[in-house]
């Protein structure tokens, strides 16, 4: 029977980085399947993934809770089909609910050919209190359904993370977190353990699930009694991605400036940017969260970039990404991270 481990978290935190980790550490010698669901027109992340012959199946133009159900479907039945592996590791999009991936899953273990082992949430202490505050829905759902949580860049802010640890703890108290660099954690500690409880209670009511009628929010009962109902939202209705291709080569100056030009003048607010473009010697690779910009060369090739955030104008961001940088605009160093984007004096607050 084959393992399936789900590494979620929200924009930026980390996961395919982790993922690279476990397939060096945990699951050294073992035959692993990677399936890789970027929000957008895009497949960024399963390219660098590729960059370790790992076996990548890439899910994109949308989320595997939302419009992706089907083919996530497909896509788990054609790899138990025709490659049979000891683990498959999902990367669902940084916006997806775990709890939604966690029952198309379930769905496929009733059949008896996979086992869900653990579901594992990165959190980035850097910009943990910011999306708690603006995006909670989304994120403490990651939180909520985790076996297991790891937290990411902390050697950034130290003195941060006990207090971190303890607002996680509130959101779901018999979580385990893992503050430690993630190559000095017992193998032990990403194979085995206990269950969530809420995953189990969530198992326990999708075997027994009658399937939900469809209310309109507000509809009118009998005697046209008002009826307010929770609209639940998916990630479609509140956050927005551009991808556009870039084919020319670029500096990592040239590429810093651009990326930092975008998010300082674009409406609405990037929470996410990442790709990989054509550079001088090599392909050079882009991570955006606000807050921070890293620039690498790669090995991977691309002309790809993505921007995630809300309130996005595509038509803007492809303008701004193609013009010149004016006089005053600022470029960020390689590997270097500063206060760049909107709303950076609150990433730091309780």
């Amino acid at each position: 029977m084959t393992d399936i481990y789900i590494i979620s978290g929200f924009l930026g935190s980390g996961k395919t980085t982790l993922i690279k980790t476990m397939v060096r550490s945990v699951f050294r010698n073992k035959a692993v399947m990677v399936i890789e669901n970027d929000f957008g027109e895009t497949g960024i992340d399963a390219g660098l993934l590729r960059e370790y012959d790992l076996n990548v199946t890439s899910l994109s133009a949308g989320c595997i809770c939302c419009s992706l159900t089907g083919d996530f479907a497909a896509a788990l039945n054609g790899i138990l089909k025709d490659y049979s592996p000891d683990v498959i590791l999902v990367e669902p999009s940084g916006v997806g609910r775990l709890s939604d991936i966690l029952k198309i899953c379930f769905r496929q273990e009733d059949k008896g050919r996979l086992h869900i082992r653990k579901t594992i949430t990165v959190v980035d202490i850097r910009t943990f209190d910011k999306y708690l505050r603006n995006y909670g829905e989304f994120f403490e759902d990651q939180i909520i359904y985790a076996d297991l949580v790891l937290l990411s860049h902390q050697e950034e802010c130290p003195d941060r993370i006990r207090a971190i640890e303890e607002k996680i703890q509130r959101i779901s108290p018999e979580i385990r977190i893992e503050a430690d660099f993630w190559d000095s954690i017992p193998l032990s500690v990403f194979r085995f353990g206990p269950r969530n409880s809420n995953v189990i209670k969530m198992e326990m009511e999708e075997a027994v699930a009658i399937r939900p009628v469809r209310i309109r929010r507000n509809a009118c009962g009998e005697g046209g009694q008002k009826m307010n109902f929770v609209r639940r939202y998916f990630a479609r209705d509140v956050f927005s991605s551009v991808t556009l291709r870039w084919e020319p080569p670029l500096t990592e100056e040239q590429l810093g400036k651009k990326v930092l030009y975008v998010v300082k003048h674009a409406d609405g607010e990037i929470l996410r940017g990442k790709g990989i473009v054509p550079g001088e010697n090599s392909g050079l690779v882009f991570h955006f969260i606000p807050g921070s910009l890293s620039i690498e060369p790669t090995s991977a090739a691309g002309n790809q970039i993505c921007f995630i955030g809300t309130g996005l104008d595509e038509r803007q961001i492809r303008t701004l990404f193609s013009e010149e940088e004016k006089d005053g605009d600022t470029c960020m160093g390689h590997n270097r991270s500063a206060g760049f984007g909107k709303d950076n004096t609150d990433q730091s607050a309780d």
